[in-house]
């Protein structure tokens, strides 16, 4: 008897330490492969990058993976409280991969590996693009 409550204790312990996708995570930081593939900017361009990324508010970009293997990408424009973009996905994760899935035939489109997940962060990069990298946070 005292051998069963300790392996469904020992479970319910791996269960909790499990780390899953499921959840809201907003975007801390993204790396897109265009700053690479043009190599260093210039002053003008640094200079209008800067009055660019000043003119789109300090809204955050959110992203919501479903325990169903659904998800959604949200941001807001500047004064709205609602999200003006909503872009909806099917996804799959799987041993430290998360594939996008095309929402008819489910085939797959996209393939990202996970570099970290915990309970607080998420980082991924594109496999055909590792210059394409995502920073989330956990908010929910």
């Amino acid at each position: 008897m005292k051998s069963w409550i300790t392996l469904i204790l020992l479970n319910v312990a791996w269960a909790a330490g499990a780390q899953t996708l499921a959840g809201t995570w907003q975007i801390m930081k993204e790396s897109k492969c265009m700053s690479t593939d043009f190599g260093e900017p210039s002053e003008t361009e640094a200079e209008l990058s800067e009055v660019m990324s000043s003119l789109s508010g300090g809204t955050p970009r959110t992203i919501i993976f479903n325990a169903d293997g659904s998800g959604e990408e949200n941001w807001r424009t500047k004064g709205k409280r609602k999200p003006a973009s909503k872009e909806k996905f099917l996804y799959r994760y799987s041993e430290g991969t998360i594939y996008l899935l095309d929402k008819k035939s489910r085939l797959i489109t996209d393939t990202f590996i996970v570099e970290e997940l915990t309970t607080t962060t998420l980082v991924f990069f594109n496999k055909d693009r590792s210059c394409e990298r995502y920073e989330l946070v956990r908010t929910q």
